[in-house]
């Protein structure tokens, strides 16, 4: 890390307030529990109130006074920073708010209280810099939760400005925050209108409204009646033959059997079977490797998410001949409109080559009376109202009884394919400005961080400017936090002295009971017991007061020695 001559490469742990459990996290094992939450008292601070530079308030959980009280070595105060542990993204920090009145944090969550020459503000947002979150990462810990511990936390490495630079390059990075969370603000706007102006251009073609005046003008030639007379009816696949009787009204012009709503004089209500045959698909066995890998495109969910309003041509998983062969799934024709019917409800997207689908989609290989786009802008028009097809209340799902029973207002055949073209490009100039508006988001995300790092890289102090180094800051808190041993000992002094304990510590419900272990080394008492025990067996098996016990824990835990289980009740000899 390269900083300007008046900087200083530090640590978090170089910065801390002179004061024992100046970093610290969470109450350990069933010290504090769900159970114990009240209706007020003392706030918990938790992992989802922890955002990204930002304190999620909404989200309030406290705890009695008395018990929080007996926590008090956990407690956060405003200006404090709280740091995540886990979740996504990792090590995010935020400071803690004037408005929170008595608060301690959580398991998972690390408090740091800062030296009185450090600008909080300024730690906070190197702490969520794009540097520090690759230090997080690249030092986190665990199998299925990935988590930091506060070793990591405590080692993260820092540049220091003087100073009287730190408040100036906080403040100016809190503009850019301003700034950026304004631009996300219309950009989310942008984003939002065109994606409105896109189902409105969809609604709008399929309802007739683009081709109004054609049509009491010259008109679209051959009428409906006269191409249902001509196109004969579609052969339908062995599918579900059950249909339902219940009449279902849709957004635009799909319904689930006959809506009787009004649609343009020369359009008819027709059921899709009548002009589709309709089909499903299946999923060759995953236990035979030789059903996959070949040549044949199998649709899945992410390939039809990812040509939704288009045509795919081609799949990230292939299936085999013989897989189709030796399963329900079946070689569909291009021109196929496929829906997603499952717990992904609402992706269509047009074949454009031959290729099978999963079991999630439902299909309608389209008759000469039905043109694949009319059909594919119909559904997309629905937009999530087709939702209102299904059922479940967790997973919808569009089953076969109420797809039987599709309807579709129906333009005649010319009619359709103008319909189609003017839809096309009104989604043309829809997606162009999609992509400029998601750009615009994506860039305006950026702001900050790159802010930041360029912050941190001296981008903002061309030359030395301070009179005073930062050198001087860190011999500063090194002289604070020299004293501590000495405030240790006086305090324990005169403890003894008046024969009462230090208000400040950290006290039990019961002491606990003084084995005949003693003060032991804790990995020894954990090996003599097997290795594994509950954390509230092992504080009371080596007598040591809770707050001494609970920092040989954590020393324990950061070097490896002892591990925890995720709820921190049972602890194992590393």
């Amino acid at each position: 890390m390269k900083v300007p001559q008046d900087w200083r490469e530090c640590r978090l742990e170089d910065l801390l307030a002179p004061e024992l459990g100046a970093l610290t996290d969470g109450p350990f094992g069933s010290s504090l529990k769900s159970e114990h939450y009240a209706a007020e008292g003392g706030r918990v601070i938790r992992l989802n109130n922890i955002g990204r530079g930002q304190f999620n308030d909404a989200d309030k959980v406290y705890i009695d006074m008395d018990r929080f009280s007996r926590l008090r070595r956990h407690e956060a105060r405003a200006g404090d920073l709280v740091t995540a542990a886990l979740g996504e993204p990792l090590g995010r920090t935020c400071l803690v708010p004037e408005s929170i009145g008595p608060a301690l944090v959580k398991a998972d969550c690390f408090r740091t209280r800062l030296a009185r020459q450090v600008d909080a503000r300024l730690i906070c947002f190197w702490l969520n810099s794009p540097a520090l979150s690759r230090h997080f990462n690249e030092k986190s810990k665990g199998v299925g939760r990935i988590r930091i511990n506060s070793r990591t936390l405590r080692e993260a490495p820092l540049p220091l400005p003087p100073r009287t630079r730190q408040r100036e390059i906080a403040n100016h990075l809190g503009r850019v925050e301003a700034r950026a969370e304004v631009a996300k603000v219309e950009a989310g706007k942008a984003v939002k209108a065109v994606e409105a102006l896109r189902l409105s251009g969809l609604r709008a073609g399929v309802s007739g409204e683009l081709t109004i005046r054609r049509r009491a003008g010259v008109g679209f030639g051959e009428s409906v009646e006269e191409l249902l007379a001509r196109v004969p009816v579609p052969v339908q696949g062995a599918v579900d033959q059950s249909t339902t009787d219940v009449t279902m009204r849709g957004l635009g012009v799909i319904a689930v059997n006959d809506p009787s709503t009004p649609i343009p004089a020369s359009w008819r209500w027709t059921p899709l079977l009548r002009v589709a045959a309709l089909g499903t698909g299946h999923t060759p066995s995953r236990r035979r490797p030789e059903y996959w890998g070949g040549d044949v495109p199998w649709l899945s969910i992410p390939d039809a998410r990812d040509n939704h309003g288009g045509v795919v041509r081609d799949t990230s998983q292939k299936t085999t001949p013989e897989g189709i062969a030796n399963s329900s799934a079946r070689l569909l024709p291009a021109g196929t409109v496929c829906l997603s019917r499952t717990a992904s409800v609402g992706y269509v997207t047009i074949l454009g080559v031959p290729m099978a689908t999963s079991q999630d989609f439902v299909t309608w290989t389209c008759s000469e009376a039905l043109v694949p786009e009319y059909l594919m802008f119909a559904l997309m028009a629905e937009g999530r109202g087709i939702r209102r097809f299904g059922r479940g209340s967790t997973h919808t799902t569009i089953y076969m009884p109420e797809l039987r029973a599709f309807q579709i207002a129906l333009p005649p055949l010319q009619e359709q394919k103008e319909i189609a073209s003017l839809v096309s490009r009104i989604l043309l100039r829809a997606g162009m400005m999609l992509r400029a508006a998601t750009d615009a988001v994506r860039a305006a995300d950026q702001l900050l961080p790159r802010a930041i790092a360029h912050a941190m890289a001296g981008g903002l102090d061309k030359v030395a400017r301070s009179e005073e180094s930062a050198n001087v800051l860190l011999d500063e808190i090194k002289r604070d936090r020299d004293l501590i041993p000495v405030i240790k000992r006086r305090r324990r002094t005169s403890a003894i002295d008046d024969r009462r304990i230090n208000e400040d510590m950290v006290t039990s419900d019961a002491q606990p009971e003084h084995s005949q272990v003693g003060n032991p080394d804790l990995i020894e008492v954990l090996r003599s017991s097997g290795g594994e025990m509950p954390a509230t067996e092992l504080w009371r098996r080596s007598g040591l007061q809770i707050d001494r016990f609970y920092r040989s824990l954590r020393e324990a835990v950061d070097a490896g020695l002892i591990a925890e289980s995720e709820d921190k009740e049972v602890l194992r000899a590393g």
